[in-house]
């Protein structure tokens, strides 16, 4: 990095918003695990940094009817510290990321905005119906967090906004999340999958991620429990219920392993995500 570094730090939302538009250049940084990493081997040089660390707008935390509003500066300890009962499936993807101290750095709108598509979180926030509150300084939207990563390395954020705070649904019922890597944690997944279920609308919703280019909702799958929720706790149905998840997904070959390895573990990790959920619901 041969250039000036000028580093913003706004203290509240509308001064972030408003150095966002006067400097359409910068790079934004939360928690820094993501973006400093890149900067420090070189592969990016932005003029200006804004960091928004020191916006206590976002790091806010709030309980709106059966819904939990996580400030877009929220870290993967903050959940586990302080949201596990009401949002399990988030806290037992954020239990599997990285290292104790990369947690109490990093930010889940961080992964998101990064458009990692195979985020751990982005299992969790997709399979408990989440939404990703945006903001300009002319206008504010919400998006569908499965919707909100593109393509791997883009969001749909535009360049004049921010994320501002994540909407998650408490949890009705028992949630599992399965996931394959390199290890079990302190590993990105190979694939992921989440998996929630809902007593009283007897339906069960998921999510997978890591096995293409955006997470995938598998709504056949999810339609097949929907159908006949009675024989939920039937091992068929487990089964059955991987291969459909299986059939929704689009992987693409890597270092991590081939299409035909991610399809097949997808199809497992969804199977066993699924069957953990019904003996939360035996134990409940």
């Amino acid at each position: 990095m041969d250039s000036f570094l000028t580093i913003l730090r706004p203290r509240t939302l509308d001064d972030a918003l408003a150095a966002r538009v006067a400097h359409p250049e910068a790079t934004i940084v939360a928690g820094g695990t993501g973006v400093l990493v890149e900067l420090n081997r070189g592969a990016i040089d932005p003029p200006t940094l804004i960091d928004l660390s020191a916006c206590a707008d976002l790091r806010a935390t709030a309980r709106e009817g059966d819904v939990v509003v996580l400030g877009a500066t929220t870290t993967y300890t903050d959940v586990l510290e302080r949201h596990a009962d009401t949002l399990p499936g988030l806290a037992a993807a954020a239990r599997t990321v990285a290292s104790r101290q990369i947690r109490n750095r990093a930010t889940l709108a961080g992964a998101l905005v990064l458009g990692d598509p195979s985020s751990d979180a982005l299992a969790a926030l997709g399979a408990a119906g989440a939404t990703v509150d945006v903001a300009s300084a002319t206008a504010r939207r919400t998006i569908d967090a499965v919707a909100f990563v593109t393509a791997p390395g883009r969001c749909a954020l535009a360049h004049d906004e921010l994320v501002v705070a994540l909407r998650v649904p408490v949890a009705d019922g028992p949630v599992a999340y399965a996931k394959a890597g390199a290890r079990n944690a302190m590993a990105r997944a190979v694939c992921g999958v989440a998996v929630a279920l809902h007593p009283r609308r007897r339906r069960a919703s998921a999510c997978a991620v890591g096995v293409a280019p955006t997470a995938i909702r598998p709504e056949v799958a999810e339609a097949l429990i929907a159908a006949d929720w009675d024989v939920l706790a039937a091992p068929e149905t487990a089964k059955r219920f991987g291969a459909l998840v299986a059939a929704a997904v689009d992987p693409i070959a890597d270092a991590r392993g081939s299409a035909e390895y991610r399809r097949h573990v997808t199809g497992v990790l969804a199977r066993r995500a699924l069957t953990r959920a019904v003996e939360g619901l035996d134990a409940a």
